[in-house]
Protein backbone atom coordinates (compact mmCIF):
# COMPACT_ATOMS: atom_id res chain seq x y z
CA UNK A 1 0.00 0.00 0.00
CA UNK A 2 1.78 3.04 -1.27
CA UNK A 3 1.29 6.53 0.82
CA UNK A 4 1.69 9.48 -1.19
CA UNK A 5 -0.08 12.19 -3.50
CA UNK A 6 0.63 11.66 -6.87
CA UNK A 7 1.83 14.47 -9.41
CA UNK A 8 3.03 16.85 -6.04
CA UNK A 9 6.86 16.56 -7.47
CA UNK A 10 7.27 17.45 -11.35
CA UNK A 11 6.67 14.87 -14.16
CA UNK A 12 9.86 12.82 -14.60
CA UNK A 13 10.85 13.40 -11.47
CA UNK A 14 13.15 10.56 -9.43
CA UNK A 15 11.86 8.80 -7.45
CA UNK A 16 12.53 7.97 -3.44
CA UNK A 17 10.43 5.18 -1.93
CA UNK A 18 10.80 5.49 2.32
CA UNK A 19 9.34 2.27 4.34
CA UNK A 20 8.62 1.97 8.15
CA UNK A 21 10.44 -1.17 9.20
CA UNK A 22 8.14 -2.40 12.77
CA UNK A 23 8.53 -5.31 15.32
CA UNK A 24 7.90 -8.51 15.31
CA UNK A 25 4.59 -9.96 16.50
CA UNK A 26 3.54 -6.35 16.29
CA UNK A 27 -0.27 -6.66 16.14
CA UNK A 28 -1.66 -5.96 19.43
CA UNK A 29 1.04 -3.81 20.58
CA UNK A 30 1.14 0.34 19.96
CA UNK A 31 2.06 1.78 16.77
CA UNK A 32 2.40 5.44 15.49
CA UNK A 33 1.98 7.47 12.36
CA UNK A 34 6.27 7.57 10.91
CA UNK A 35 7.44 11.14 11.71
CA UNK A 36 10.73 10.79 10.87
CA UNK A 37 9.46 9.36 7.49
CA UNK A 38 6.55 12.79 6.89
CA UNK A 39 9.51 14.91 7.14
CA UNK A 40 12.07 13.21 5.48
CA UNK A 41 9.79 13.26 2.34
CA UNK A 42 9.02 16.86 2.93
CA UNK A 43 12.57 17.41 2.46
CA UNK A 44 12.96 14.98 -0.63
CA UNK A 45 9.96 16.96 -2.11
CA UNK A 46 12.16 20.62 -1.70
CA UNK A 47 14.46 18.98 -3.72
CA UNK A 48 12.48 18.09 -6.44
CA UNK A 49 11.54 14.19 -5.87
CA UNK A 50 8.80 11.79 -6.50
CA UNK A 51 8.50 10.36 -2.91
CA UNK A 52 5.23 7.57 -1.22
CA UNK A 53 5.84 5.69 1.95
CA UNK A 54 4.91 2.21 2.98
CA UNK A 55 4.02 1.97 6.36
CA UNK A 56 4.44 -1.84 7.56
CA UNK A 57 2.55 -1.37 10.48
CA UNK A 58 0.08 -0.69 8.73
CA UNK A 59 0.59 -4.40 6.27
CA UNK A 60 -0.34 -8.87 7.04
CA UNK A 61 2.09 -9.32 4.32
CA UNK A 62 4.54 -6.54 4.29
CA UNK A 63 7.29 -8.07 1.82
CA UNK A 64 4.44 -8.56 -0.78
CA UNK A 65 3.27 -5.25 -0.53
CA UNK A 66 7.01 -4.05 -0.96
CA UNK A 67 7.59 -5.83 -4.18
CA UNK A 68 3.83 -4.89 -5.32
CA UNK A 69 4.82 -1.08 -4.26
CA UNK A 70 8.25 -1.14 -6.00
CA UNK A 71 6.44 -2.61 -9.58
CA UNK A 72 4.00 0.52 -9.35
CA UNK A 73 7.11 2.92 -7.79
CA UNK A 74 10.40 1.65 -9.09
CA UNK A 75 12.45 4.06 -6.88
CA UNK A 76 16.04 5.33 -7.35
CA UNK A 77 16.26 5.10 -3.39
CA UNK A 78 14.89 3.62 -1.04
CA UNK A 79 15.01 4.61 2.59
CA UNK A 80 13.96 2.50 5.76
CA UNK A 81 13.65 3.73 8.99
CA UNK A 82 14.01 1.83 12.13
CA UNK A 83 14.21 2.08 15.91
CA UNK A 84 16.41 -0.95 17.40
CA UNK A 85 12.90 -2.81 18.30
CA UNK A 86 12.64 -2.84 14.51
CA UNK A 87 16.22 -3.74 13.04
CA UNK A 88 15.69 -7.42 12.58
CA UNK A 89 12.63 -6.37 10.09
CA UNK A 90 14.49 -3.24 8.48
CA UNK A 91 17.39 -5.50 7.86
CA UNK A 92 14.78 -8.35 6.22
CA UNK A 93 13.41 -5.71 3.99
CA UNK A 94 16.57 -4.57 3.06
CA UNK A 95 16.74 -7.94 1.03
CA UNK A 96 13.56 -7.99 -0.10
CA UNK A 97 14.19 -4.64 -1.98
CA UNK A 98 16.99 -5.47 -3.03
CA UNK A 99 15.76 -9.19 -4.84
CA UNK A 100 12.70 -6.84 -6.25
CA UNK A 101 14.68 -3.96 -7.39
CA UNK A 102 18.16 -4.42 -7.89
CA UNK A 103 19.42 -0.76 -9.26
CA UNK A 104 17.94 0.89 -6.01
CA UNK A 105 20.44 2.48 -3.58
CA UNK A 106 19.05 1.38 -0.83
CA UNK A 107 19.64 3.91 2.95
CA UNK A 108 19.12 2.70 6.44
CA UNK A 109 18.49 5.54 8.79
CA UNK A 110 16.13 6.20 12.06
CA UNK A 111 17.49 5.51 16.01
CA UNK A 112 18.75 1.95 15.22
CA UNK A 113 21.01 3.25 12.30
CA UNK A 114 22.26 5.78 14.32
CA UNK A 115 23.03 3.93 17.13
CA UNK A 116 24.34 1.09 15.50
CA UNK A 117 25.73 2.01 11.93
CA UNK A 118 27.98 -0.11 11.64
CA UNK A 119 26.00 -3.35 12.07
CA UNK A 120 23.43 -1.90 9.82
CA UNK A 121 26.25 -1.00 6.94
CA UNK A 122 27.07 -4.72 7.23
CA UNK A 123 23.78 -5.70 5.55
CA UNK A 124 25.12 -6.73 2.07
CA UNK A 125 21.52 -5.20 0.79
CA UNK A 126 21.97 -1.54 2.30
CA UNK A 127 24.12 0.56 0.44
CA UNK A 128 24.64 3.28 3.89
CA UNK A 129 23.72 4.07 7.35
CA UNK A 130 22.86 7.50 7.86
CA UNK A 131 23.81 8.36 11.27
CA UNK A 132 21.68 10.62 13.27
CA UNK A 133 19.29 13.49 12.18
CA UNK A 134 18.80 12.49 7.93
CA UNK A 135 16.72 15.30 6.40
CA UNK A 136 20.37 17.41 5.14
CA UNK A 137 22.06 14.29 4.78
CA UNK A 138 19.24 13.07 2.53
CA UNK A 139 19.09 16.56 0.97
CA UNK A 140 22.44 16.15 -0.17
CA UNK A 141 22.61 12.59 -1.22
CA UNK A 142 19.60 13.52 -3.32
CA UNK A 143 21.66 16.05 -4.70
CA UNK A 144 24.72 14.03 -5.67
CA UNK A 145 22.25 11.91 -7.76
CA UNK A 146 20.81 14.20 -9.76
CA UNK A 147 24.39 15.93 -10.24
CA UNK A 148 25.72 12.49 -11.19
CA UNK A 149 28.26 13.15 -8.26
CA UNK A 150 29.25 10.46 -5.83
CA UNK A 151 27.17 10.34 -2.85
CA UNK A 152 28.98 8.44 -0.43
CA UNK A 153 31.28 11.82 0.44
CA UNK A 154 28.59 13.19 2.29
CA UNK A 155 28.65 13.43 5.67
CA UNK A 156 26.92 11.51 8.04
CA UNK A 157 27.13 8.13 6.61
CA UNK A 158 28.15 4.67 7.12
CA UNK A 159 29.08 2.15 4.39
CA UNK A 160 31.31 -0.72 3.00
CA UNK A 161 34.09 0.18 0.79
CA UNK A 162 35.00 -1.76 -1.99
CA UNK A 163 36.92 -4.26 0.21
CA UNK A 164 33.84 -4.54 2.47
CA UNK A 165 35.46 -2.87 5.47
CA UNK A 166 32.91 -0.27 6.55
CA UNK A 167 34.07 3.30 6.77
CA UNK A 168 31.90 6.28 7.93
CA UNK A 169 32.00 10.09 6.67
CA UNK A 170 32.71 13.33 8.48
CA UNK A 171 29.84 13.67 11.19
CA UNK A 172 26.87 15.32 10.34
CA UNK A 173 26.73 18.60 12.38
CA UNK A 174 23.23 18.80 14.23
CA UNK A 175 20.49 21.09 13.16
CA UNK A 176 20.61 24.38 15.25
CA UNK A 177 17.25 26.19 13.90
CA UNK A 178 14.78 23.36 13.31
CA UNK A 179 12.26 25.84 12.02
CA UNK A 180 14.58 25.78 8.92
CA UNK A 181 12.81 22.09 8.30
CA UNK A 182 10.03 22.35 6.19
CA UNK A 183 6.20 21.01 7.73
CA UNK A 184 6.44 16.87 7.85
CA UNK A 185 4.19 15.43 4.34
CA UNK A 186 1.23 14.63 6.52
CA UNK A 187 -0.13 12.35 3.53
CA UNK A 188 2.73 10.16 3.80
CA UNK A 189 0.81 8.54 6.66
CA UNK A 190 -2.64 7.19 7.06
CA UNK A 191 -4.47 8.78 9.17
CA UNK A 192 -7.82 7.43 8.37
CA UNK A 193 -6.01 3.86 9.47
CA UNK A 194 -4.05 5.46 12.93
CA UNK A 195 -7.49 6.42 13.75
CA UNK A 196 -8.67 3.05 14.19
CA UNK A 197 -5.03 1.80 16.40
CA UNK A 198 -3.84 1.80 19.57
CA UNK A 199 -1.42 4.78 19.82
CA UNK A 200 1.50 5.45 22.13
CA UNK A 201 -0.07 7.31 24.44
CA UNK A 202 -3.02 6.20 26.93
CA UNK A 203 -5.38 8.77 25.97
CA UNK A 204 -6.65 5.83 23.86
CA UNK A 205 -8.03 5.25 20.14
CA UNK A 206 -8.59 8.52 17.97
CA UNK A 207 -7.88 10.45 15.03
CA UNK A 208 -4.71 12.43 16.43
CA UNK A 209 -1.39 13.17 15.03
CA UNK A 210 2.31 12.33 16.56
CA UNK A 211 4.41 15.82 16.35
CA UNK A 212 7.88 16.58 17.22
CA UNK A 213 8.39 19.58 18.71
CA UNK A 214 11.80 19.49 19.78
CA UNK A 215 14.92 17.30 19.55
CA UNK A 216 17.69 16.50 21.89
CA UNK A 217 18.35 16.50 25.79
CA UNK A 218 20.78 17.83 27.47
CA UNK A 219 20.47 14.95 30.59
CA UNK A 220 23.32 12.09 30.57
CA UNK A 221 21.36 8.90 31.70
CA UNK A 222 23.17 6.45 31.14
CA UNK A 223 20.65 3.70 29.79
CA UNK A 224 19.41 6.51 27.38
CA UNK A 225 20.34 7.72 23.60
CA UNK A 226 22.46 10.40 21.96
CA UNK A 227 21.46 10.07 18.71
CA UNK A 228 19.98 13.66 18.74
CA UNK A 229 22.57 15.20 20.57
CA UNK A 230 23.14 16.29 24.45
CA UNK A 231 21.72 19.98 23.77
CA UNK A 232 18.32 21.01 23.44
CA UNK A 233 17.28 21.99 20.27
CA UNK A 234 13.30 23.31 19.79
CA UNK A 235 10.70 24.30 16.91
CA UNK A 236 9.41 27.85 17.41
CA UNK A 237 6.19 27.80 19.27
CA UNK A 238 4.59 29.48 16.10
CA UNK A 239 6.16 26.83 14.05
CA UNK A 240 4.64 24.47 16.27
CA UNK A 241 1.05 26.25 16.25
CA UNK A 242 1.19 26.65 12.68
CA UNK A 243 1.56 22.61 12.02
CA UNK A 244 -1.56 22.28 14.31
CA UNK A 245 -3.40 24.42 12.48
CA UNK A 246 -2.95 22.86 9.41
CA UNK A 247 -3.95 19.57 10.78
CA UNK A 248 -7.00 21.32 12.38
CA UNK A 249 -8.00 22.80 9.02
CA UNK A 250 -6.68 20.77 6.37
CA UNK A 251 -6.79 16.89 8.03
CA UNK A 252 -9.71 17.18 11.00
CA UNK A 253 -6.88 15.91 13.63
CA UNK A 254 -7.31 18.07 16.23
CA UNK A 255 -5.53 15.61 19.11
CA UNK A 256 -1.74 15.36 18.92
CA UNK A 257 0.83 13.24 20.42
CA UNK A 258 3.97 15.30 21.58
CA UNK A 259 6.71 12.39 21.04
CA UNK A 260 9.59 15.55 22.44
CA UNK A 261 12.42 13.71 24.66
CA UNK A 262 11.95 16.56 27.18
CA UNK A 263 8.54 18.58 26.02
CA UNK A 264 9.00 20.44 29.16
CA UNK A 265 13.10 21.87 29.02
CA UNK A 266 12.40 25.34 28.28
CA UNK A 267 9.56 26.33 30.07
CA UNK A 268 8.50 29.42 28.88
CA UNK A 269 8.71 28.10 25.32
CA UNK A 270 6.31 25.03 26.80
CA UNK A 271 4.00 27.65 28.13
CA UNK A 272 3.39 29.83 25.44
CA UNK A 273 2.94 26.75 23.02
CA UNK A 274 0.17 25.61 25.64
CA UNK A 275 -1.03 29.14 25.66
CA UNK A 276 -2.03 29.13 21.92
CA UNK A 277 -4.00 25.43 22.54
CA UNK A 278 -5.81 27.18 24.93
CA UNK A 279 -6.33 30.34 22.66
CA UNK A 280 -8.03 27.60 19.94
CA UNK A 281 -9.84 26.16 22.49
CA UNK A 282 -10.50 22.59 20.22
CA UNK A 283 -6.83 21.14 20.95
CA UNK A 284 -6.18 18.15 23.25
CA UNK A 285 -2.44 16.50 23.02
CA UNK A 286 -0.94 14.34 25.42
CA UNK A 287 3.18 13.48 26.34
CA UNK A 288 3.51 9.80 26.09
CA UNK A 289 7.17 10.11 25.69
CA UNK A 290 7.86 10.99 29.35
CA UNK A 291 8.67 14.51 31.10
CA UNK A 292 11.37 15.74 33.09
CA UNK A 293 8.94 15.89 36.16
CA UNK A 294 11.57 17.37 38.71
CA UNK A 295 11.54 20.61 36.21
CA UNK A 296 7.97 21.21 36.59
CA UNK A 297 6.26 23.16 38.86
CA UNK A 298 2.48 22.85 40.01
CA UNK A 299 1.73 25.92 38.02
CA UNK A 300 3.28 24.49 34.83
CA UNK A 301 1.12 21.45 35.02
CA UNK A 302 -2.10 23.25 35.72
CA UNK A 303 -1.28 25.48 32.79
CA UNK A 304 -0.98 22.31 30.69
CA UNK A 305 -4.10 20.81 32.00
CA UNK A 306 -5.65 24.04 30.80
CA UNK A 307 -4.61 23.74 27.54
CA UNK A 308 -6.06 20.22 26.60
CA UNK A 309 -3.23 17.71 28.24
CA UNK A 310 -5.32 14.10 28.48
CA UNK A 311 -2.21 12.11 29.40
CA UNK A 312 0.97 12.79 30.45
CA UNK A 313 4.07 9.87 31.49
CA UNK A 314 6.44 10.20 33.80
CA UNK A 315 10.05 9.17 34.22
CA UNK A 316 10.79 7.70 37.37
CA UNK A 317 12.91 4.77 36.85
CA UNK A 318 13.82 3.64 40.41
CA UNK A 319 13.20 5.56 43.28
CA UNK A 320 16.30 4.33 44.80
CA UNK A 321 19.18 6.84 45.68
CA UNK A 322 21.43 4.81 45.01
CA UNK A 323 20.50 3.87 41.40
CA UNK A 324 19.84 7.25 40.43
CA UNK A 325 23.16 8.23 41.09
CA UNK A 326 24.22 5.14 39.01
CA UNK A 327 22.25 6.35 36.31
CA UNK A 328 22.44 9.54 36.90
CA UNK A 329 19.40 10.52 36.36
CA UNK A 330 19.32 12.26 39.51
CA UNK A 331 15.67 12.71 40.03
CA UNK A 332 14.63 15.35 42.36
CA UNK A 333 11.96 13.26 44.57
CA UNK A 334 11.12 16.37 46.61
CA UNK A 335 9.27 18.15 43.33
CA UNK A 336 7.74 14.89 41.80
CA UNK A 337 4.79 14.20 43.84
CA UNK A 338 3.35 17.84 43.75
CA UNK A 339 3.14 17.39 39.94
CA UNK A 340 1.82 14.14 39.85
CA UNK A 341 -0.92 15.14 42.32
CA UNK A 342 -1.60 18.18 40.21
CA UNK A 343 -2.44 16.15 36.68
CA UNK A 344 -4.21 13.58 39.07
CA UNK A 345 -6.08 16.20 40.64
CA UNK A 346 -7.14 17.62 37.19
CA UNK A 347 -7.89 14.21 36.12
CA UNK A 348 -4.94 14.47 33.55
CA UNK A 349 -4.80 10.56 32.93
CA UNK A 350 -1.00 10.13 34.86
CA UNK A 351 1.20 7.14 34.03
CA UNK A 352 4.45 6.40 35.73
CA UNK A 353 7.17 4.75 33.94
CA UNK A 354 9.48 2.80 35.67
CA UNK A 355 12.75 0.26 35.08
CA UNK A 356 13.19 -2.65 36.93
CA UNK A 357 16.35 -4.96 36.58
CA UNK A 358 19.55 -2.34 36.96
CA UNK A 359 23.02 -4.05 36.95
CA UNK A 360 23.69 -4.75 40.92
CA UNK A 361 19.76 -4.40 42.07
CA UNK A 362 19.01 -5.78 44.95
CA UNK A 363 15.62 -7.02 45.77
CA UNK A 364 15.32 -4.77 48.49
CA UNK A 365 15.83 -1.73 45.78
CA UNK A 366 13.63 -3.22 43.54
CA UNK A 367 10.80 -3.67 46.28
CA UNK A 368 11.51 0.48 46.69
CA UNK A 369 10.53 1.20 43.80
CA UNK A 370 7.34 -0.95 43.26
CA UNK A 371 6.60 0.20 46.80
CA UNK A 372 6.89 4.24 45.49
CA UNK A 373 4.51 3.19 42.61
CA UNK A 374 1.81 1.77 44.11
CA UNK A 375 1.58 3.88 47.24
CA UNK A 376 1.69 7.09 44.62
CA UNK A 377 -1.85 8.37 43.14
CA UNK A 378 -0.61 7.60 39.66
CA UNK A 379 -3.17 6.84 37.40
CA UNK A 380 -0.69 3.58 35.97
CA UNK A 381 2.59 2.38 35.92
CA UNK A 382 4.96 0.78 33.50
CA UNK A 383 7.32 -2.01 35.04
CA UNK A 384 10.18 -2.02 32.12
CA UNK A 385 12.98 -4.41 32.33
CA UNK A 386 16.18 -2.86 31.85
CA UNK A 387 17.59 -3.05 28.26
CA UNK A 388 20.97 -2.05 27.60
CA UNK A 389 20.36 -0.12 23.94
CA UNK A 390 23.21 -0.35 21.86
CA UNK A 391 25.51 3.09 21.73
CA UNK A 392 24.46 4.42 25.71
CA UNK A 393 26.93 4.31 28.21
CA UNK A 394 24.75 1.19 29.69
CA UNK A 395 25.22 -0.96 26.89
CA UNK A 396 28.95 -0.62 26.58
CA UNK A 397 29.23 -1.20 30.78
CA UNK A 398 27.28 -4.20 29.82
CA UNK A 399 29.46 -5.91 27.38
CA UNK A 400 32.44 -5.17 29.68
CA UNK A 401 31.16 -7.79 31.93
CA UNK A 402 29.60 -10.03 29.68
CA UNK A 403 31.20 -9.72 26.30
CA UNK A 404 29.62 -11.20 23.31
CA UNK A 405 26.95 -12.51 25.22
CA UNK A 406 25.73 -9.17 25.35
CA UNK A 407 25.07 -8.75 22.26
CA UNK A 408 21.73 -11.11 22.24
CA UNK A 409 20.39 -7.96 24.35
CA UNK A 410 19.11 -5.79 22.02
CA UNK A 411 18.58 -7.94 19.09
CA UNK A 412 15.01 -7.72 19.07
CA UNK A 413 15.75 -4.64 21.89
CA UNK A 414 12.03 -4.33 23.05
CA UNK A 415 11.80 -3.20 26.80
CA UNK A 416 8.40 -5.35 26.77
CA UNK A 417 9.74 -8.30 25.51
CA UNK A 418 12.80 -8.86 28.04
CA UNK A 419 15.24 -11.64 27.40
CA UNK A 420 17.54 -11.18 30.42
CA UNK A 421 17.74 -10.34 34.22
CA UNK A 422 20.48 -7.85 34.54
CA UNK A 423 20.30 -7.38 38.66
CA UNK A 424 21.32 -9.63 41.29
CA UNK A 425 18.08 -11.24 41.25
CA UNK A 426 17.73 -15.11 40.75
CA UNK A 427 15.24 -14.65 37.30
CA UNK A 428 12.74 -16.57 38.95
CA UNK A 429 12.24 -14.21 41.61
CA UNK A 430 12.49 -11.12 39.14
CA UNK A 431 9.82 -12.20 37.39
CA UNK A 432 7.71 -13.28 40.33
CA UNK A 433 7.99 -9.24 41.61
CA UNK A 434 7.38 -8.09 38.10
CA UNK A 435 4.47 -9.37 37.91
CA UNK A 436 3.82 -8.88 41.58
CA UNK A 437 4.26 -5.33 41.31
CA UNK A 438 1.00 -5.05 38.27
CA UNK A 439 -0.82 -6.64 40.03
CA UNK A 440 -0.40 -4.33 43.53
CA UNK A 441 -0.78 -1.83 41.39
CA UNK A 442 -4.25 -2.06 39.64
CA UNK A 443 -5.80 -4.67 42.40
CA UNK A 444 -6.72 -1.45 44.14
CA UNK A 445 -10.30 -0.59 44.31
CA UNK A 446 -9.59 3.22 45.04
CA UNK A 447 -6.96 3.25 41.95
CA UNK A 448 -9.51 1.57 39.83
CA UNK A 449 -12.13 3.90 40.99
CA UNK A 450 -9.98 7.04 39.58
CA UNK A 451 -8.96 5.87 36.60
CA UNK A 452 -12.15 4.76 35.53
CA UNK A 453 -13.23 8.77 36.20
CA UNK A 454 -10.02 9.60 34.82
CA UNK A 455 -9.73 8.20 31.62
CA UNK A 456 -10.51 10.41 28.46
CA UNK A 457 -12.21 7.48 26.71
CA UNK A 458 -13.07 4.63 28.92
CA UNK A 459 -14.27 1.81 26.21
CA UNK A 460 -10.56 1.83 25.80
CA UNK A 461 -9.69 1.03 28.79
CA UNK A 462 -10.49 -3.16 28.43
CA UNK A 463 -7.75 -3.37 25.46
CA UNK A 464 -5.66 -1.99 27.50
CA UNK A 465 -5.69 -3.94 30.51
CA UNK A 466 -5.77 -6.94 28.52
CA UNK A 467 -2.86 -6.10 27.00
CA UNK A 468 -1.07 -5.57 30.09
CA UNK A 469 -2.01 -8.76 31.78
CA UNK A 470 -1.06 -10.96 28.57
CA UNK A 471 2.50 -9.03 27.87
CA UNK A 472 3.24 -8.18 31.50
CA UNK A 473 2.12 -10.27 33.54
CA UNK A 474 1.34 -13.63 31.91
CA UNK A 475 4.50 -12.80 29.82
CA UNK A 476 2.47 -13.72 26.77
CA UNK A 477 2.93 -11.63 23.48
CA UNK A 478 -0.38 -10.24 22.61
CA UNK A 479 0.53 -10.83 19.09
CA UNK A 480 0.43 -14.30 19.29
CA UNK A 481 -2.10 -14.73 21.82
CA UNK A 482 -4.70 -12.51 18.64
CA UNK A 483 -3.61 -14.96 16.54
CA UNK A 484 -4.47 -17.87 18.60
CA UNK A 485 -7.85 -16.22 18.56
CA UNK A 486 -8.06 -15.90 15.43
CA UNK A 487 -7.16 -19.39 14.49
CA UNK A 488 -9.70 -20.36 17.34
CA UNK A 489 -12.48 -18.17 14.98
CA UNK A 490 -11.57 -19.87 11.86
CA UNK A 491 -12.06 -23.39 13.56
CA UNK A 492 -15.04 -22.45 15.01
CA UNK A 493 -16.45 -21.36 11.75
CA UNK A 494 -15.22 -24.25 10.17
CA UNK A 495 -17.47 -26.11 12.69
CA UNK A 496 -20.62 -24.09 12.94
CA UNK A 497 -23.92 -25.15 12.20
CA UNK A 498 -24.58 -25.84 8.36
CA UNK A 499 -27.79 -24.83 6.41
CA UNK A 500 -28.99 -27.29 4.10
CA UNK A 501 -27.90 -24.75 1.77
CA UNK A 502 -24.31 -25.02 2.93
CA UNK A 503 -24.78 -28.99 2.54
CA UNK A 504 -26.21 -29.02 -0.87
CA UNK A 505 -23.19 -26.74 -1.84
CA UNK A 506 -21.10 -29.29 -0.40
CA UNK A 507 -22.27 -32.92 -1.10
CA UNK A 508 -21.73 -35.03 -4.10
CA UNK A 509 -25.24 -35.18 -6.58
CA UNK A 510 -25.71 -38.46 -5.19
CA UNK A 511 -25.73 -37.59 -1.26
CA UNK A 512 -28.94 -37.24 0.07
CA UNK A 513 -28.80 -33.87 1.99
CA UNK A 514 -30.20 -34.32 5.51
CA UNK A 515 -33.12 -32.20 6.48
CA UNK A 516 -32.57 -30.79 10.15
CA UNK A 517 -34.85 -30.81 12.66
CA UNK A 518 -35.30 -29.36 15.97
CA UNK A 519 -33.56 -32.01 17.86
CA UNK A 520 -30.88 -30.68 19.67
CA UNK A 521 -28.92 -33.88 19.20
CA UNK A 522 -29.42 -33.55 15.59
CA UNK A 523 -28.06 -29.77 15.40
CA UNK A 524 -24.87 -31.30 16.81
CA UNK A 525 -24.24 -33.89 14.36
CA UNK A 526 -25.30 -30.90 11.22
CA UNK A 527 -22.45 -29.05 13.03
CA UNK A 528 -19.69 -31.84 13.30
CA UNK A 529 -20.52 -32.55 9.38
CA UNK A 530 -20.79 -28.69 8.67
Amino acid sequence: MLLGKAGVSPPGARRLLLIKARIDDHRGEASAPAQGTMTLGAMARECGWDVRCIDTYLLDDADAAIRAGLAEFPADVVGLSALTAENRSMHHFAHVVRDAHPDAIILAGGAHASAEPESTAENSSVDAAVIGEGELTLRDILGRIDAGEDWKTVDGLAFRDANGVVRRTAPRASLEDLDQLPPPAWDLTDIDAYATRRGMSMAGVRRYMAITTSRGCPYRCSYCHDIQGKRFRSHSPAYVLRMMDDLRENHGVYDFDITDDIFNFDAPRMLEICDGMIERGDVRFTCPNGIRVDRMTVDQAERMADAGCQYVAIAIETATPRLQKQIRKHLRFDKVLPVIETFTRRKVFTSGFFMLGFPTETEEELRATIDFATTSKLHAAHFFVVTPFGGTEMHEQVVGVMGEEATELTGSGMFFRPKHNLSAIPDRRFYQLRASAYLRFYLNPKRVARVIDAHPRRNNLVQYFTTMVLRDVLRVEPGQALERLARLRRRLRKTSVATPADLASRAPAEMPVPTPTNDNDERRRLSVIG
